[in-house]
Order: structure tokens, then C-alpha cells, then sequence
């Protein structure tokens, strides 16, 4: 059965309202349930945002008490320091007063024996570093004279290790030392009186006046020229025919050099140092010889004195204390 055209022209219009509502009705759907879906956004962003400043909250309290931790581990390290270093303190006090108690607790004799060692080390010092044996024999008098006073039996074996020393350095010979020196300087001072083999040429013969009377000039003029050519001119017999002839700029630099020489010696002589001072003088010697002249009294008495200098001690041998340091131990130790 079919519909007629008039009918279908009449429900046509309602389907097109009936699609239009439910169109409308899913577009108000939609929406709302965008709006919902926004509104459930917005709540789970606010709720996050809450929940990020809970924990950066959180995060900053726990920075602050790890700080606070810190700083409280710094303060128990310092004062576990300050503990300990008051410790230490303590520990150093305590050897400082055990090491008294010690000294205190020494025997007589060991103290005794402690100060005989150290005024044989001075004397031994001074026999050594300065020579100087008046010295040494002032330190072994006075550890004598204090051993004497003991009267202690175990000392009786220094005593006489330390008069044998005693006697030892008073036969020992002395080099007098200041005197040498005094001799030295004098010796440097007077190397400007030494005269070389051209300063002690003797004069040039002043030239004899022309007689007076009648002569020719030719004459005249010849005997001119030949006073002349003898005062350029001088023969002279040489008891050093080896002997250099200085010239005046040699004779200074040689002069300097002496004084140099000498002034070494002298230094090897405060120094103990006689194989230094020896060789020092020594070729100081040999230049006096080589290049002054020997013949004036100034040359043979600086040459005279060099060898005196060259035969006086200077060293001293077999000047040590070995023997009574020897003894001074053995008396400590005991048997």
C-alpha cells in the first residue's frame, strides 16, 4: 500500500524538526561535556598546583633541617676537636711533668757527671774550633777541682784521665796566634817599601858642565851628544841575570797581589788551616824573591820574617779530649 504524496509532504516537516532537536541536543551534549571535562581540568591543575607547593614546602623544611643537621655535625666536630687538641694538651703536660719528675729525681751524681760532660764538650770545642788550649785547660781545672770536692770513689778513674789531658796540653806548643797576626799585618803594610830591580838602578850621573875656553862648535856639539847617548844608556852587572824588569803598572799589580796573598794567609791562620796558610805564604815568598830586590835592608828583613812565619806552628795536633769523654762515660755506666 502506498502513501499518497500529501502525507509524505506533512511528515517530512516533522523528521526535520525531530533531526534538528536531537542535532541540537548532541551539540548541547558536547558541550556539556567539554564544560565538565574543562571544569575537571581546572580541578586537577588547581589540585597539582596545591600538591607542587606541598612539596616545595616539604622540600624547603627539608633543606632547612639538613642545613640545621650540618650545622649541628660542624658544631659536634668542633667541639670533638677542641677536645681532642685539649687532650693533647693534657697528654703533653703529663710528659712535660713525667720529664720533671725525672730531673728531680736524679742522683747527685748523675748530675754531677751531666755538667762535667758538657765543660769537657766546651773545652773539646774550644781545642778544636779555636785552638785555643788556655781555654781548655780553665775547663778541666774547674771539672777538677769539682771532682775533687766530690771525693766520689767512681770518679776516680776520670780525675786521672783528666790530669793526664791536662799535662798533655800544657807541653802541647802554643802558636801565638794575635802575634802571628799583628806580624801578618805589619808584613801587608810594608809591601810598599819593597823595591824591584828597576827602583834600585842608582841614579843617572848628572852631566859634567863643558870646560870653559875656546872650542869649535863641532867640538861642542860632539861632546853634547855623547853625554847625552851615555845618560840613555846604562851598563850595570846583575847578581840575577833571571831577575824581569817590572814596569811601573807591573810593579803595582804585583804589590796588590802580594797583599792579597797575605791577607789569605792570614785568613788560614784564624782558621786553623795550616796547609792553606803554608802554601800562602810559601808563594808570597817565592814573589819576594822572584821580583823585589834582596840587597836593600827592607827586602832580606821581609824575607826574614816570612820565614820565621813559615816555621811556627799553627795546627794543633793530638789536642783532643777523647780519653777523659772516654772515662766520663765509663763512670756512668757503672761496672
Amino acid at each position: 500500500m502506498t502513501t499518497p504524496p500529501s502525507r509524505l509532504l506533512r511528515i517530512a516537516p516533522a523528521l526535520s524538526l525531530a533531526a534538528l532537536a536531537l542535532a541540537v541536543a548532541a551539540v548541547a551534549a558536547g558541550l556539556g561535556f567539554a564544560w565538565v571535562s574543562y571544569d575537571r581540568m581546572g580541578q586537577l591543575e588547581t589540585q597539582l598546583a596545591r600538591r607542587i607547593g606541598e612539596f616545595d614546602t616539604a622540600s624547603r623544611e627539608a633543606r632547612t633541617a639538613a642545613k640545621a643537621a650540618n650545622e649541628a655535625l660542624a658544631d659536634l666536630q668542633n667541639r670533638l676537636m677542641a677536645l681532642e687538641n685539649r687532650g693533647r694538651e693534657t697528654q703533653d703536660q703529663q710528659l712535660a711533668l713525667t720529664a720533671m719528675y725525672q730531673d728531680l729525681a736524679r742522683s747527685q751524681d748523675e748530675r754531677v757527671a751531666a755538667d762535667i760532660e758538657q765543660t769537657l764538650l766546651l773545652a773539646q770545642q774550644q781545642l778544636l774550633l779555636a785552638g785555643n788550649v788556655r781555654a781548655a785547660l780553665i775547663g778541666l781545672e774547674a771539672a777538677e777541682t769539682r771532682l775533687a770536692q766530690l771525693a766520689k770513689p767512681q770518679f776516680v778513674a776520670l780525675r786521672a784521665a783528666i790530669a793526664k789531658d791536662m799535662e798533655r796540653l800544657k807541653l802541647l806548643p802554643a802558636a801565638d796566634i794575635e802575634n802571628m797576626s799583628a806580624r801578618l799585618d805589619v808584613l801587608i803594610q810594608g809591601v810598599g817599601e819593597l823595591k824591584t830591580e828597576a827602583d834600585s838602578l842608582p841614579p843617572p850621573a848628572a852631566p859634567t858642565p863643558a870646560e870653559a875656553g875656546p872650542a869649535d862648535t863641532l867640538a861642542r856639539l860632539s861632546a853634547e851628544l855623547w853625554r847625552e847617548f851615555k845618560s840613555l844608556v846604562r851598563i850595570r852587572r846583575l847578581e840575577h841575570p833571571d831577575l824581569p824588569l817590572l814596569a811601573p803598572s807591573q810593579a803595582y799589580f804585583l804589590r796588590e797581589n802580594l797583599k792579597l796573598r797575605l791577607l789569605a794567609a792570614r785568613l788560614a791562620l784564624l782558621q786553623r788551616d795550616e796547609t792553606a796558610f803554608r802554601a800562602d805564604l810559601g808563594a808570597a815568598r817565592g814573589w819576594v824573591e822572584r821580583y823585589f830586590s834582596l840587597r836593600d835592608t827592607a827586602g832580606k828583613a821581609y824575607v826574614a820574617s816570612l820565614d820565621d812565619l813559615l816555621k811556627a806552628p799553627v795546627a794543633l795536633r793530638d789536642a783532643g779530649l777523647d780519653a777523659s769523654l772516654r772515662a766520663l762515660r765509663a763512670s756512668r755506666t757503672g761496672p
